[in-house]
């Protein structure tokens, strides 16, 4: 990476520039932030779509498997360049796709994490509102955006300790609905929850894809984001696989036993039915809460790499003022449409990034504080293999999974035009920078 340049101490959570070795962490002090991200009421109703269109808690599970090891595998990709070179999703776009050319896809990335905090806005007044019918959903949406976006202005040590709190309720209350789920079902339907057998309405594709596209976006930028602050790969490795391998089916679970046993996949509706969701009320909202600061705060990353003269405080809290507002539209009643978008637009975005940095950057990566000024405005094949990504999911025959189709042809076509450009970009800008 070169020379380490020192940060200003303006340079608030070091959104504009390289986080110094000084600052690297380790597991205990990251992996909380990250299970808050997947340790969320949304995925939970992710785990509610995929078990009403699959035929059995079998298949629900098996979709569950081999989406978030697809996931697993992207987020490992994404999140070690990060780690190594130490910048945002939004910086090391830079690289791939030019300075203005990686405004728009830190733009593009900041408009999908305002729909999932939205979502969350949505969620917070309708558990409230089902558990007191009395209170509109309104004014309940407009309190806790403001409180999420404040503790994203706070940074990473108080979400850290929200995600500490929210991650040790949300375990009791999931522990609890899927142990009162299964014994239900022993209860309705002879031979329990494993002999319920109904039609499936979805393929085993669109189920993986529903799978992927729950925490696609997260893997793509919040995990890079995160992990820039991952003192080696051990850190970053044990972190990835707790929140991918754990934490992340564990709420697709009780979504999906829900929707199996209850025949809803809102986890308001599944607690309500199970007669505790007074019990559950602070814990869902620290989830929910823990989840959509996260939100809140890798895009106000991705804001400042579009505009550097503003303050990310500032550029916060008009992303969570907008994200607010658009949650009292109710953007929630198109969740399943918005995950299978997500699983489409993503997994190009880190195809291309991670090709460009394994076949340009990897052995002549520069800090990007010297190179900044050398980078090109725009890369227009860098733009051309994204976009070809992701409309390879709608001109190729129907095959395999698309979530891992449209990431390998962006990852593909970049590599070929990384590979022939390679003099152009990283070795002449070392010897610019030299």
């Amino acid at each position: 990476m070169g020379k380490e340049v020192p940060v200003k101490k303006t340079d608030n959570e070091f959104s504009t520039g390289t986080v110094p070795a000084s600052q690297r962490r380790g597991v205990g002090s990251l992996v909380f932030t990250w299970i808050g991200y997947v340790f969320t009421v949304t995925i939970m109703s992710a785990g509610g779509q995929i078990a009403n269109g699959a035929s059995n808690l079998r298949d629900a599970l098996l979709a569950i498997f081999i989406g978030y090891s697809i996931l697993f595998v992207i987020a490992m990709a994404t999140s070690l360049i990060s780690m190594k070179t130490g910048l945002s999703f939004g910086l090391l776009s830079r690289f791939s796709f030019g300075v203005n050319g990686a405004k728009i896809i830190s733009l593009f990335t900041t408009l999908t994490l305002m729909g999932w905090f939205s979502i969350n806005c949505y969620l917070m007044g309708d558990i409230t509102h089902t558990l007191f019918p009395a209170i509109p959903r309104w004014p309940i949406i407009l309190l806790f955006g403001f409180l999420m976006v404040y503790s994203a202005l706070r940074g990473q040590k108080l979400m850290n300790k929200i995600g500490v709190f929210a991650t040790i309720a949300v375990t009791i209350v999931g522990l609890i609905a899927i142990f009162v789920g299964f014994k239900d079902a022993n209860s309705i339907y002879q031979g329990g929850i494993f002999a319920i057998n109904k039609e499936a309405t979805l393929s085993m594709t669109q189920l993986i894809t529903i799978a992927v596209g729950s925490a696609v976006n997260g893997v793509c930028s919040w995990a890079p984001d995160l992990m820039r602050f991952s003192k080696d790969t051990k850190t970053t490795t044990s972190v990835m696989a707790i929140g991918l391998y754990i934490c992340g089916p564990f709420m697709l679970l009780i979504g999906v036993v829900g929707m199996l046993v209850y025949g809803e996949s809102d986890i308001a509706y599944i607690l309500q039915r199970q007669g505790f969701l007074s019990l559950a009320f602070i814990g869902l909202f620290a989830n929910i809460w823990s989840t959509a600061q996260g939100n809140a705060y890798s895009s106000s990353l991705n804001l400042s790499s579009i505009f550097p003269k503003i303050e990310r405080e500032k550029l916060l809290v008009i992303f969570g003022t907008i994200g607010t507002l658009v949650g009292l539209l109710g953007l929630y009643k198109y969740f399943g449409a918005w995950l299978s978008f997500l699983a489409t637009a993503f997994p190009p975005m880190a195809g291309v990034v991670i090709a460009d940095y394994l076949f340009t950057w990897k052995r002549n990566t520069p800090v990007l504080e010297q190179a900044n000024e050398l980078l090109p405005k725009w890369n227009y094949l860098s733009l051309i293999a994204y976009a070809a990504g992701v409309a390879s999911n709608y001109i190729l025959p129907e095959f395999g999974i698309p979530a891992i189709n449209v990431l390998v042809v962006s990852f593909v076509i970049q590599a070929i035009f990384s590979t022939i450009t390679l003099k152009s970009k990283a070795e002449v800008l070392k010897e610019k920078i030299i």
